[in-house]
């Protein structure tokens, strides 16, 4: 599970270092089986560099081989030893016998550089080797033969070494320090279209995520996604379009019910009835209000938050005196404007009184309260809403108390509308008890 998570540049990365790597050792394969199929013969590097070591100068100032172990054992495994060595002042030292062929090039050792021949027919006596070294008392220059080896492992080591310090490291290194940049540049549209996802909602059900920002690779994937968002969408539509026919469809019975019942005789049971069938019709005017919010909204215009208070105030005065309580408008002398749709935020402080009327307890006083600063806010002297429960009363058809007689529409549809004004709402405590719900709106001049 771990491996699934690991970071694509990581993944890519690795995966092209390894096959960096295969091919080298390929590579490696390949040339020591020509070496060795064409007998080309070599000298191996530790010959010059035991003469390298074991160089010095003389007390009369010429070069000379130390008689070391390592000379000692070198000279008796390879009797057919020839090598010249001059350093950068011109000093000289020879041992053993020099081909003819390269006495013209070693006349011009001081000017050559590390360099092989190789000879492919035995005994193989044109095999030659140079090699810059530095010592104690400078550069020297090491021409050497006679010693030639056509043996596998070797030049395998050899080949190896050459090729994995030479090729396969800088190849490794590279890689590390432009792989990722080079993959992050290509997949730079992918932080874009997730900008594009972390950014959709369901008030936004026509956006779509733009596949041709993405690689050719990853296009179908967002395709799917965006395949997925207008099944979504049309899910959504069925929905909403159900709600609306079935809120418009109980209308009609709802109205027939009501006038049914009103020519009944007075009584409790006729009371009753008249409550139930209110609640019937407040709840299919919730549902057409939340499909009414679904839909683009006209242009908002200035709205007197204190003249739409008084104006809801009146409307529902005779509800609240009904239900036993006091009704109160708590708002400053002046205009205190905001931009919004009069329809909803009067439906929104409607549903705010009605919440009041059916929580408050049944008595004591409801308050309507406007602030300057485009707070509008209902409090009642009732029970309260608990602390634990204050983020919950919001979501659709959550009631506090099962028992009770609402639908739990109502505060979610005042969320709703307040939040398509770029306002919020909050529910606190009262003073001197209750339940407090704010609603706060955004004046005219803070509107960009």
């Amino acid at each position: 599970m771990f491996a699934r998570n690991k970071s694509l540049v990581f993944q890519l990365s690795w995966r092209v270092i390894g096959l960096q790597l295969l091919a080298v050792l390929g590579l490696i394969v390949v040339i020591t089986f020509s070496y060795h199929h064409d007998n080309v013969s070599y000298i191996d590097d530790s010959v010059p560099r035991v003469i390298q070591d074991a160089l010095y100068v003389d007390p009369s100032g010429h070069l000379a081989l130390a008689d070391s172990k390592d000379v000692q054992t070198l000279l008796h495994a390879q009797p057919g030893l020839w090598f010249i060595v001059e350093d950068d002042q011109g000093r000289r030292l020879e041992h053993g016998d020099v081909p003819a062929t390269y006495r013209p090039l070693a006349a011009e050792l001081s000017h050559l550089q590390t360099m092989e021949i190789h000879d492919s027919r035995p005994p193989y006596a044109l095999t030659m080797r140079t090699r810059l070294g530095e010592t104690s008392f400078g550069q020297v220059r090491i021409m050497c033969g006679g010693v030639a080896s056509v043996k596998l492992g070797p030049v395998l080591v050899g080949v190896a070494s050459y090729l994995v310090w030479r090729m396969s490291l800088p190849l490794v290194v590279a890689t590390l320090v432009v792989m990722p940049w080079l993959i992050r540049r290509a997949i730079s549209g992918v932080r874009e279209v997730a900008e594009q996802a972390r950014a959709i909602n369901i008030d936004e059900r026509s956006a779509r995520l733009a596949d041709q920002a993405v690689p050719r690779e990853l296009q179908p994937m967002v395709q799917a996604f965006n395949a997925a968002l207008g099944r979504l969408n049309e899910g959504y539509e069925a929905r909403d379009r159900f709600l609306v026919d079935a809120a418009h469809e109980l209308r009609a019975p709802i109205a027939i019910l009501e006038a049914r019942i009103e020519t009944l005789v007075a009584g409790a049971s006729r009371s009753r009835l008249l409550a139930d069938v209110a609640r019937l019709s407040n709840l299919a005017e919730q549902l057409l209000d939340l499909q009414r919010l679904s839909r683009p909204q006209e242009a908002f215009e200035p709205i007197d938050l204190v003249t739409l208070s008084g104006e809801v105030a009146a409307d529902v005065a005779p509800m609240v005196v009904d239900a036993g309580y006091e009704l109160a408008l708590d708002a400053p002398d002046k205009d205190v404007m905001v931009m919004g749709d009069r329809m909803a935020l009067s439906r929104a402080l409607t549903n705010l009184l009605q919440n009041a009327i059916a929580h408050g307890g049944g008595r004591g006083v409801i308050t309507i309260g406007v602030k300057e600063d485009g707070t509008l806010g209902v409090s009642d002297q009732g029970p309260g809403v608990p602390v634990e429960e204050r983020h919950r009363i919001f979501d659709p058809f959550y009631r506090l108390r099962p028992s009770s007689s609402g639908a739990g529409l109502g505060l979610h549809l005042v969320q709703e509308i307040i939040a398509l004004h770029r306002g919020r709402v909050e529910v606190t405590e009262a003073e001197g008890g209750g339940a407090c719900f704010r609603m706060s709106l955004p004046r005219c001049g803070d509107i960009a």
